[in-house]
């Protein structure tokens, strides 16, 4: 099957649980992939991403992660697999830090 990809798309947005990251925009950048028997938009799912992220303001890139695998697979229910990695780029000097999720439906 085919997938479908957005690699490291980059944007400043509010995220995390430290006092100063509730009010400060971070650098993020977000890699994704999609296997489904229906056609996925990349250029919608770049704008849904950067538009849900500067809405949600989400606390964890965890929640961030388990928020976007349902809103996609509601977007795109033949999705078959999911993968999302979330990086912040900026928050440690000498690091790249994150997480990511594989979903399997």
């Amino acid at each position: 099957m085919i997938s479908v990809f957005v690699d490291e798309l980059e944007f400043d947005t509010i995220i995390g649980l430290l006092d100063f990251e509730r009010v400060s925009l971070q650098k993020i950048c977000v890699s994704m992939e999609f296997q489904a028997s229906e056609f996925v938009d990349y250029a919608v799912v770049c704008k849904i991403t950067q538009e849900e992220f500067n809405h949600q303001k989400f606390y964890k890139v965890e929640d961030a992660l388990e928020y976007f695998s349902t809103k996609f697979k509601d977007l795109y229910p033949t999705l078959k697999k999911f993968y999302m990695k979330i990086s912040k780029i900026n928050i440690i000097s000498n690091a790249v830090v994150g997480a990511k999720i594989v979903k399997n439906y």
